[in-house]
């Protein structure tokens, strides 16, 4: 499939089908970058064919309306995107063909030197206005962002500590008192020295399918990649001396299968993972049960302890299966005659009394009781996984983070992100949303050809934000006893079925908001300006606004 010789020269490697979830020992392996905005792919001999310098944040400029490949007129380019094509399930990434494994150490020498990150060109969320030299229309996101931040959970404190200590002391005596709604952030982060990255990806398709769709970007080798630069800035950022040890496991398959070979695979690296401080999962979709469901069976073996630090960042995670009803559109049934079992099992999550629903509810509860902490992040405009799946909203525990992320080409309405970033808001500190981001998933789905479920995993904003929840708050089990994992029972059928549902858990939104949100009235407030100002262009998006009439009247 395409020239041979521009293959080996634009990804050095094993080919695809040589690829197993045994890691190499290369650290050259895990240096590829991706070179890439959030709206715009641009390589890098591009950029020097134009003569451009890849490294020039001046020379990025955003196109709102254009978030394709841009084509090129060198030889070269053109040949590889004839030769390779890209399923838009899967963004235009670079293609990182070998698993690896490395020892750090060896890349400390170059921890200091600024010309180590110059071949990645800059995210547009850094930019500023007037560095993109952009013009947007009212109301759109103009960079892409991940909200809430981890400013929303409040600040550790004297008088936090003392009525800590207070509830700890309490229920050693037997005394019923407040359970915890949350984590607090704290002015001294724990430093870790020896990290170990996991990554895990998704779903994959088979062979049969991949010249026709195009090989998959998001790779286990890309989600360590990126988590390793994320926690090396944030080590620089806060004077750490560490070393890194990434793991990439990958291999095909329903979820089961997937759990007993990385299961087997782990047990070769139990060294590496005694001598860790922190563990750093980084999964992707499929990837998120299998990573869950991993990391309980390795706990209860006792390969990893709950002595160290242990986190799992779940993006665009299959918590409640794909949206509801996606199952019988034409695509995906065409291409479950060819893959049924590893395709329809994601179904068996959106039933939360099948088999492997249960395993993955026990799983969670099993890793949350040796103190992990998750983080759920999922995409505003995803078009296979729906808010309310990829956050884990049926999920309870002050262990878990949620928060979406939102592309800046996905044009999504001010009040559509900021009401998005309220609900998550209210759920990490303990409070509910009332519904409201379950009724407007079905509406926020993007196109079944749009790129949402896989640009999140470029996003370094989404890795730097699970590093300071892992890192920067506290640990429940310091000062209270085990606490359980509650679960929210629902009926996916019945949502979005009653068109007044919707306005009333607004209204239980806006209640929640007002009373328990740092300056809630002003954001509240700040919600009815927006939907007045707000002119949906989809009908989807028109039927929404026409159900929420009645904010007009601050219901």
């Amino acid at each position: 499939m395409g020239d041979s010789s521009n293959h080996g020269k634009r990804w050095p490697g094993l080919p695809w089908h040589h690829r197993t979830a045994t890691v190499a020992s290369s650290p050259s392996a895990f240096n590829g970058d991706n070179n890439s905005s959030h709206c715009k792919q641009i390589s890098k001999p591009t950029l020097e064919h134009d003569g451009i310098q890849s490294n020039s944040v001046e020379n990025l400029l955003i196109e709102e309306e254009r978030c394709s490949y841009d084509a090129t007129t060198d030889k070269e380019e053109f040949q590889m995107k004839a030769s390779y094509r890209s399923w838009p399930f899967w963004s235009n990434s670079s293609y990182s063909v070998v698993d690896s494994k490395t020892d750090d150490k060896d890349k400390s020498s170059n921890q200091g030197n600024p010309k180590v990150q110059s071949s990645r060109i800059k995210s547009t969320r850094n930019l500023s206005l007037d560095q993109s030299n952009v013009a947007l229309p009212h109301g759109k996101h103009e960079l892409s962002t991940v909200l809430p931040s981890i400013g929303c959970l409040p600040l550790k404190h004297t008088t936090t500590m003392l009525f800590d200590r207070f509830y700890r002391f309490s229920s050693l005596l037997g005394i019923k008192s407040s359970v915890p709604r949350r984590l607090y952030r704290v002015v001294e982060p724990r430093k870790p020295k020896r990290v170990v990255i996991i990554g895990i990806h998704g779903f994959f398709p088979t062979k049969v399918l991949r010249p026709l769709i195009g090989e998959p970007t998001g790779t286990s080798v890309k989600f360590s990649n990126e988590a390793e630069k994320a926690v090396r800035d944030w080590a620089k950022k806060h004077n750490a001396d560490i070393s890194i040890q990434k793991i990439a496991l990958e291999k095909e398959g329903n979820v089961i299968s997937r759990v007993e070979y990385f299961l087997s695979e782990m047990k070769n690296w139990t060294e590496e993972i005694h001598k860790a401080d922190f563990i750093f999962f980084a999964a992707h979709s499929q990837g998120t049960p299998v990573s869950i469901i991993l990391l309980a069976q390795l706990l209860s073996e006792g390969i990893i302890d709950d002595k160290r630090t242990i986190g799992i960042l779940a993006m665009a995670g299959i918590s409640n299966g794909p949206f509801f009803g996606i199952d019988q559109r034409f695509f995906v049934r065409a291409y479950s005659t060819i893959e049924n079992e590893s395709m329809m099992e994601l179904f068996e999550f959106q039933n939360l009394k099948t088999p492997l629903s249960k395993l993955y509810v026990q799983s969670i509860r099993e890793i949350i009781s040796h103190g992990v902490k998750l983080v759920f992040a999922g995409s505003i405009d995803d078009q296979l996984v729906p808010l309310y799946s990829a956050l884990a909203f049926h999920v309870r525990h002050p262990n878990i983070f949620r928060a979406a992320y939102i592309d800046g080409c996905s044009k999504t309405p001010k009040f559509v992100s900021d009401t998005v970033s309220i609900c998550c808001t209210l759920y990490n500190l303990g409070f509910s949303d009332h519904g409201v981001l379950k009724e407007i998933s079905p509406v926020l789905a993007g196109p079944l050809t749009g790129g949402g479920h896989s640009k999140i995993y470029n996003e370094r904003g989404v890795y730097e934000l699970a590093i300071q929840f892992f890192l920067e708050t506290t640990n429940l089990d310091d000062y209270f006893p085990k606490q359980p994992v509650i679960i929210k029972h629902f009926e996916l059928k019945f949502l979005a079925a009653n068109p007044f549902h919707l306005p009333w858990c607004m209204r239980g939104l806006m209640f929640e908001a007002h009373k328990f949100l740092p300056s809630g009235k002003s954001k509240v407030e700040n919600i009815l300006t927006e939907f007045n100002n707000w002119n949906p262009d989809s009908k989807s998006l028109k039927d929404m606004k026409y159900r929420l009439n009645g904010l007009g009247t601050k219901l």
